[in-house]
């Protein structure tokens, strides 16, 4: 017989704290919680933030406040708020936000608890 674990209904981020989130490029913060195999983040990124390197993992998420690109080998996808984003795991992307104001994103991704 197996178990069923239940699905989170919420994540109430409001009592989750603010972490330092590093990437070179991207120094900012983030409140992560993890939950059924995946990594639920809110993440806030300086104005001017530019990712150094690639990435090579899924995500899906929501913008929630400032503009960013994220380049592919061979495009570019400006995002801004209230657009949502699904990147495929198979394709390398890096992003770079605008010069103008912080980025906050909602992101997802497939990463177990560690």
């Amino acid at each position: 017989m197996s178990t069923v674990t239940p699905a989170v209904v919420g994540i109430d981020f409001d009592d989750i704290p603010w972490e330092k989130w590093h990437k070179p490029g991207a120094d900012g913060r983030v409140k992560i919680a993890y939950t059924g195999g995946f990594r639920v983040r809110l993440l806030e990124l300086p104005a001017g933030f530019d990712e150094q390197h690639w990435c090579e993992r899924g995500h899906q998420g929501y913008v929630l406040r400032g503009e960013f690109t994220i380049h592919f080998d061979d495009r570019s996808v400006p995002c801004r708020p209230g657009m949502g984003f699904v990147i495929p795991g198979d394709e390398r992307h890096r992003s770079q936000g605008s010069d103008t104001e912080p980025t906050v994103v909602y992101v997802v991704d497939e990463v177990p608890a560690p």
